[in-house]
């Protein structure tokens, strides 16, 4: 019954947009899938990929490399122009919002396309065999194995029978290959760890499978699951996977809420710390904990909530690295301190970029960015104590396009420069947006934030390749490099 709910909710949703601004719809029979995203009035525009090619820049060809330059899109629809229009009514408004100053960017740079016939890729990471091919996770199961000559025939990995895209933003999120010293260390084979919405439940899994890296092919009959996170509608995932700098296995779970019931709900599921929604986590996988064969990881003892309680007196779930997200769709680490940050889709007003704090409360959805957030089907804030409370602040807040046509409307992270051709881009964190298509550079010691350029594709992950290779992947099938201008 409770499944048939959730199918129910799902499917009344259909053709509506959750808070998150946009989404992907179930896979139709002609396997195409449908963005939905709102526009300036909050009205939706479906727009069918095949058609998105009419947005993206202009490709040439120079020298045998396919680029795409940074351009502006020309503005060509009613909302578009409503929006021009309305940033003259907006001056006076944005002056009293705590908008962030963006600067040109500073650099020359452009994308020089691998790839642009992939289907509905969403994350990548490289192989660590030294011949740059690239693990290209695709929404519908499959992880592709790529480099510049194409994409191999055998996959990593096929989960297509495991993972479901029906609704919502179900599907493939994100893997992780486990360090081959890490296996080493612990005596056993590598694995590949994946994060998914399961077929028969919808539920978020993280799960890992054996690597044949020879082949590198994983062996998906000998699956080891490590997380099962029951979630209520079938939005806000996060869904990311990454072995850290410390050799643990940092995840990235959303709320899995898009209805505003659930912000009535007391505590909200990402302040709950008995919750593992809206949570970062940190676990040391394919371990026994306490000599117990009823889990396949161990907690980290140097986790900050070993030990703590949470609101009713009760455990808080010591998985738990840091908490208060809405949708943490992608993070990345810093590769010379091994800080974490972390891109939060926001909700009505504000996007995010958050360096994250040890045992650090991020806000949602007691607050969106800056802003203690009210409800945006009723008067009052969401929580009435947010102005005397503290979390921790975003190093980025970009304002919705409603109120900022600079802004952003759903953010993807990220990865931190060091690639030496790119100058001094070197050392900045780099993010984009999934709706606008913009790459926006940050200077994490004075704050100062470019906008990079204006891609015009619908970006899921920006990652780093073997080699210190940006990368840049979106819906629409690109896989591209950032590369500098030539003059």
């Amino acid at each position: 019954m409770a499944r048939r709910d959730r199918q129910q909710r799902g499917r009344r949703r259909q053709g509506r947009l959750d808070h998150g601004h946009a989404r992907l719809d179930g896979i139709r029979p002609d396997r195409r899938r449908d963005l939905v995203q709102r526009g300036q009035g909050g009205r939706l525009a479906p727009r069918e990929f095949g058609r998105l090619a009419r947005g993206l820049p202009r490709v040439v060809r120079r020298r045998g490399r396919r680029v795409i330059r940074s351009r502006r899109t020309a503005i060509r629809s009613w909302p578009g122009l409503l929006a021009l229009g309305g940033a003259l009514v907006l001056v006076a408004a944005r002056a009293a919002l705590p908008l962030p100053e963006i600067h040109p960017a500073s650099v020359a740079v452009e994308l020089q396309v691998v790839r642009d016939d992939l289907a509905l890729p969403v994350s990548v990471v490289a192989l660590d065999d030294g011949s740059g091919r690239l693990a290209l996770t695709q929404l519908e199961g499959i992880v592709a194995i790529v480099d510049d000559d194409g994409v191999r025939s055998e996959p990593l990995l096929d989960l297509r029978s495991r993972v479901t895209g029906r609704e919502g933003e179900q599907g493939l999120y994100s893997v992780a290959i486990e360090p081959s010293a890490r296996a080493a260390a612990r005596g056993g084979r590598r694995m590949v760890v994946a994060a998914f919405t399961e077929r028969e439940t919808g539920d978020v899994v993280v799960a890992g499978y054996p690597l044949d890296d020879e082949r590198w092919v994983a062996d998906t009959s000998a699956e080891t699951l490590l997380l099962r996170v029951p979630v209520p509608e079938p939005f806000h995932h996060g869904g990311q996977v990454a072995f850290g700098p410390d050799d643990m296995l940092w995840v990235s779970i959303g709320d899995g809420e898009a209805s505003n019931d659930f912000l009535r709900i007391a505590p909200p599921t990402a302040q709950d710390l008995r919750s593992l929604r809206g949570k970062l986590l940190r676990i040391d996988p394919f371990t026994v904990d306490d000599g117990s064969d009823t889990t396949a990881y161990r907690v980290p003892s140097d986790n900050p909530l070993v030990g703590a309680s949470a609101h009713d007196g009760s455990p808080a779930a010591p998985e738990i690295w840091a908490y208060g997200f809405r949708n943490p769709w992608r993070f990345t680490f810093h590769p010379e301190t091994g800080d974490v940050f972390l891109a939060d889709v926001g909700n009505d007003r504000w996007e995010e970029i958050n360096r994250v704090h040890a045992g650090g409360n991020h806000g949602w959805p007691s607050r969106e960015g800056p802003e203690c957030q009210t409800f945006p089907d009723g008067p009052g804030l969401v929580d009435p104590t947010c102005p005397e409370r503290s979390f921790v602040e975003p190093l980025v807040a970009l304002a919705h396009l409603a109120l900022d046509p600079r802004g952003a409307q759903a953010v993807t992270g990220g990865t931190v420069v060091r690639d030496p051709a790119l100058g001094a881009l070197n050392g900045r964190f780099l993010f984009g947006d999934f709706v606008t298509g913009r790459v926006w550079s940050l200077d994490l010691d004075d704050g100062r934030l470019e906008l990079l350029l204006d891609t015009g594709m619908p970006l899921t992950a920006i990652a780093t390749g073997h080699a210190g290779e940006v990368l840049l992947v979106g819906l629409n099938g690109v896989l591209a490099r950032l590369v500098a201008r030539e003059p």
